[in-house]
């Protein structure tokens, strides 16, 4: 144990040893103005002190640009025909939980890509995890950092974010911008349980980070139905049980990939059960869409309502669903004329043609509609 009492009786000394080692104006000085001395003495202490934090905050640092760099060059260098996907630093959570997260992507990723692999690393990169509301030029300057360290390591996509006290996750992610398009970063929820995640949350997060790597259901008509029927399936199976993990922004994605898979399976000869569930997934995302604030996300959706209507009009032989889906059909185009959403435009164009040609030829012939 310390004793405080030889140590009080040994200060005295050693003030004056260390008193004895300055030279001899600051011995003088002191002597003189012992007050004024003992301030500037505290200046000087603290600004050392000051330099070497700042010292050693920049070795630090250029410690960690230096990690980055060398992670970025030999993924580069290693590069391959899959998806490369980085996982940056979870604010609030350590190791284990990006090591969850990176065994959940290469679980469930090729669910959602034609069972193709995919290589995932845990990436030595922090990025900011600001509020989706927060002002746009920080945001901007996050997701330009974020979209460098993709370049520089040829990486798909990256995703990073924090882990809050409930153990909800808050997680960003971004990917380098098309020629021409801003820097983007997207945000979502998901209820983690470290040590335990539920495979609907490992399930979500594959989806989510696929969905930006290897994008197929944003153009379904370019697959084969019997490749595009696994992922529709699997799509299904979340959209019914709609887990409460899942924040609703990611749900809405789920439901809209889903919703344009069925169509197109149904479209193409598929079951009639798939233009129904199209139908009626397109029509709750469309209840949470906005025309006033995402006309291109309304007209979408109204286009695809209405070709799922023409599709069934014409199997059932309804002439009700047909003059819906070509009212839809013109609501749609409508909407996206204002908008750059042009294939969308196109599709409804088509559709709106072929429901208008099936009404004529019916009228033409004196058909009898089904009661």
């Amino acid at each position: 144990m310390v004793n405080f009492a030889q140590a009080s009786a040994a200060a005295p000394e050693l003030a004056s040893s260390v008193m004895r080692l300055l030279p001899r104006e600051f011995q003088d000085a002191f002597v003189h103005s012992p007050n004024v001395f003992m301030f500037f003495m505290s200046m000087g202490l603290a600004a050392v002190l000051i330099t070497v934090f700042w010292v050693m905050f920049g070795m630090m640092r250029a410690s960690r640009t230096a990690r980055i760099a060398l992670r970025a060059q030999a993924l580069r260098r290693n590069k391959d025909h899959r998806a490369l996907i980085l996982i940056g630093e979870i604010e609030g959570g350590g190791f284990g939980l990006r090591q969850e997260m990176k065994e959940a992507i290469e679980d469930n990723f090729g669910m959602f890509a034609f069972e193709q692999d995919v290589q995932v690393d845990l990436f030595p990169i922090k990025l900011k995890t600001l509020h989706p509301r927060s002002h746009a030029e920080p945001r901007r300057r996050i997701a330009v950092e974020a979209s460098d360290a993709l370049e520089r390591s040829a990486a798909d996509v990256i995703v990073w974010g924090k882990r809050n006290m409930l153990g909800k996750l808050d997680l960003r992610v971004a990917m380098v911008p098309a020629y021409g398009r801003q820097h983007e970063v997207q945000d979502f929820q998901l209820g983690w349980k470290v040590g335990r995640p539920d495979e609907a949350a490992q399930r979500a997060l594959a989806f989510a980070l696929a969905r930006k790597a290897r994008p197929v259901l944003h153009r379904p008509q370019d697959y084969k139905p019997e490749r595009l029927q696994p992922i529709v399936e699997a799509l299904d199976k979340m959209v019914a049980a709609k887990p409460e993990e899942i924040s609703e922004n990611l749900y809405l994605d789920i439901l809209s990939d889903f919703a344009s898979g069925a169509l197109s399976l149904g479209e193409r000869g598929g079951h009639i059960k798939y233009l129904s569930k199209a139908l009626d997934a397109r029509q709750r995302y469309l209840d949470k869409v906005d025309r006033s604030t995402d006309p291109g996300a309304w007209g979408a959706a109204q286009q695809e309502i209405g070709r799922a209507l023409t599709s069934l009009g014409e199997r059932e032989g309804a002439r009700d669903k047909l003059e819906e889906g070509a009212s839809r059909l013109r609501l749609a185009m409508d909407a996206l004329r204002s908008t750059d959403h042009l294939q969308q435009a196109e599709s409804a164009l088509k559709a709106l043609q072929r429901a208008e040609q099936t009404l004529q030829q019916r009228r033409r012939v004196g058909l009898r509609w089904p009661s």
